[in-house]
Parts: C-alpha cells; structure tokens; sequence
C-alpha cells in the first residue's frame, strides 16, 4: 500500500519543553515503519498515549489497555496537531488522542482486538485508525451501536479499511 517515492516519508517534530509540556522526544512518522523489525516483544505491547490532561475518557482508555495486558506510557501535550500531522493522521479520523505501539500509530478508542491484529499482520501502513469517538468503545460510555470501522492509513491519508470490531 506505500509506494516508494523520491522524497524522504520523515516528518520528524521536536517535542521538548519548549514546544509541549512534559515530552522530549522527537517523533519521526519513517521511524515507525524501522522500529517494527526491531521491536522486543515486550516493547511491541507497550503503548504510548499522546493525549491532553484534561480528558477524561483517554484516562478510560489507558485503563482498558493496562487490563488487557499493555503497558501503558502517558505523554501529556497542550495541543495534539502537531502529533497527528507528524504521524499522518488525516482530519477526517481524528480521536481525542494519538497511541504508538510497534512501529505504527493507533488513532482514537480503538480495540485491543485490532491492535493485536495489527502487530500480528504488519501490514506496510503507517496505521490504523478509529474516527471519532464511538460510544461504547473502550474508554468511552454508552451501548456500541454497531461495529467499529477501523481504516488503514498511510502518508496521511486513508488507504482502506482494516476491519469492523
């Protein structure tokens, strides 16, 4: 599904204590793809949770993972644009917070069982996503009104659908 091309895929961002409180990592959207050969399995099940302090369902949705059997690392950020335009996640998938694990993004409240498919299959994208916030997703209240469509993404755009869960 990734194409080669003559320009280099990175989008590499700075986030220090300059740019965003509490991180001082560089995010680098090529990395991604470079870390999956490299991954310990240990590390492939620990997710990093690029949110804001002030939500409250990321807080359900930490939680969620953590019972599932990830670990679970916090990054807190005052604005989560800059994330999502490092990681290539279009406008129209966006979520209230921006997971890595494995090499890839994870957008949004998405299940574990995709996220496991996921780190199984290895598919050549940059991620998946889950739009939105769908009620009755993990961390979210309320009754799940139907599967939760999971889309491939990949040089910030949308490449196809993952699966419904």
């Amino acid at each position: 599904m990734s194409s080669a091309s003559p320009l280099p895929r990175t989008v590499a961002l700075l986030v220090g204590a300059s740019l965003l409180a509490g991180c001082s990592a560089i995010v680098d959207r090529g990395q991604l793809q470079e870390e999956r050969a490299t991954e310990t399995v240990a590390e492939e099940q620990t997710v990093i949770v690029h949110r804001t302090a002030t939500c409250e369902c990321c807080g359900g949705y930490e939680d969620h993972l953590a019972a599932e059997g990830f670990e679970v690392r916090q990054q807190l950020h005052e604005d989560l644009t800059e994330i999502k335009e490092a990681f290539g996640i279009p406008e129209s998938e966006a979520s209230c917070h921006t997971n890595q694990i494995g090499g890839y993004a994870i957008e949004g409240h998405m299940p574990t069982e995709a996220i496991e498919r996921l780190l199984e299959e290895q598919p050549d994208v940059d991620g998946i996503a889950l739009a939105g916030m769908p009620a009755g997703s993990p961390g979210m209240p309320g009754a799940k009104e139907g599967p939760f469509v999971v889309t491939l993404i990949d040089d910030g755009q949308v490449v196809g659908e993952f699966g419904r869960f």
